[in-house]
């Protein structure tokens, strides 16, 4: 459901490149950096070099028989600049139930190991939540415009509406919904009739002093998929309990954070449209009602694109006040073969805050991706 910019322009030009192949063993990866010029009211004005979550991954199966397989991926993240570039939610960054970025571990991305068969996919590690693989209309994903979690001021879906103004206080942030689990039992089904269900249990595992999160489902999530022809819908629900919460704020609000949200695509022609409604209810007392909708038209190897979103906060604690973020994105991208394609984009964003006042972002990006 979640699909890039990129990913679209290269599926309308190319065939999906195959994998390389050694033995059992799948090697993949990503190569994705970007130029961007950065002007943020009153915080920065500066041209940037970017990694945009470039990664590594060996992956494999085992045939086990009767139609039993064993499943196995090991994916690290890379970063062409030596560092996680600035667009990214550090959230979660050290680790715990969540994170983005695996606290810097060696096997940083989606890693596990599990079996498949006729009754669906289990599997057992890190991997991202259901709620986060139901997607979102984002075009601009792993880019500066990145809406879904990362940009220069926060993201539109999946973004914790609390992010900023915690950090600001010296808290650390759930961080939202689009989220890696670091310990996650998940479960894939079959496909019937074009539906997919998706579920997902986190273990709390008590890892801070007085921790009460200590269950086997501190946090679930789950989703369903559809697809059929030119339609694909998605719904997705995630919730941590207020222990998990307080573990991981180390604040003294025991409030469960909850969100649910609808993604929906569908294609006429060489014309992509997708939208995506999202409600939270985040801790502090915030909750918040977000919207994206996008559009893509393909002719040959370049791609059109544009979207517009709009993060509306109702916040109960006045201490923080609103988060209201409105933006708008435009872009092009080339595939320039099967597995290279360039891109350009502009961005622009409007931060609205009750105590912090109004600030506008504005981004301009070129980028060059490279799969293998």
């Amino acid at each position: 459901m979640k699909k890039s910019l990129i990913a679209l322009a290269l599926a309308s030009a190319f065939a999906t490149p195959a994998f390389a192949a050694t033995g059992n063993v799948d090697v993949y990866g990503k190569l994705r950096v970007s130029l961007d010029y950065v002007d943020v009211d009153g915080l920065e004005k500066n041209w940037q070099l970017n990694d945009q979550t470039s990664r590594i991954g060996f992956k494999g199966t085992e045939d086990l028989g009767g139609g039993l397989r064993a499943i196995w991926q090991i994916e690290q993240a890379l970063s062409s600049q030596g560092s996680i570039p600035y667009g990214k939610d550090m959230d979660f960054s050290t680790g715990g139930e969540f994170s983005n970025f695996g606290g810097g571990t060696l096997a940083s991305r989606n890693t596990y190991v599990g079996l498949a068969g006729d009754f669906g996919t289990f599997l057992v590690g890190r991997h991202d939540t259901p709620y986060k693989l139901v997607g979102s209309s984002d075009l601009f994903a792993d880019t500066s415009a990145d809406s879904q979690n990362s940009s220069q001021l926060g993201g539109i879906i999946g973004y914790g509406v609390d992010d900023m103004t915690l950090m600001a206080n010296g808290i650390d942030p759930v961080g939202g919904f689009d989220m890696r689990a670091t310990n996650a039992i998940a479960y894939i089904s079959p496909t019937f009739s074009g539906l997919t269900v998706i579920a997902a249990i986190v273990p709390g595992e008590s890892y801070a002093n007085g921790s009460k999160a200590n269950g086997l489902a501190d946090a679930y999530s789950v989703g369903l998929l559809y697809a059929n022809g030119p339609l694909n819908l998605g719904l997705g629900y995630e919730m941590h309990t207020g222990d998990l919460v307080n573990d991981i704020t180390y604040s003294a609000t025991d409030d469960d954070e909850s969100a649910w949200k609808l993604n929906a695509g569908y294609t006429i022609g060489d014309l992509k449209l997708g939208g995506t409604y999202e409600q939270q209810d985040g801790v502090m007392g915030n909750k918040s009602t977000n919207y994206l909708v996008s559009a893509a038209y393909g002719m040959g190897p370049i791609t059109l694109a544009g979207q517009f979103g709009k993060r509306n906060v109702n916040s109960d604690a006045e201490t923080w006040g609103s988060q209201d973020l409105t933006r708008w994105t435009i872009g092009a991208v080339y595939g320039l073969s099967m597995r290279t394609s360039a891109y350009v984009a502009y961005d622009h964003d409007k931060y609205e805050n009750k105590y912090y006042g109004n600030t506008k972002a504005n981004i301009f990006t070129v980028g060059l991706n490279h799969d293998f």
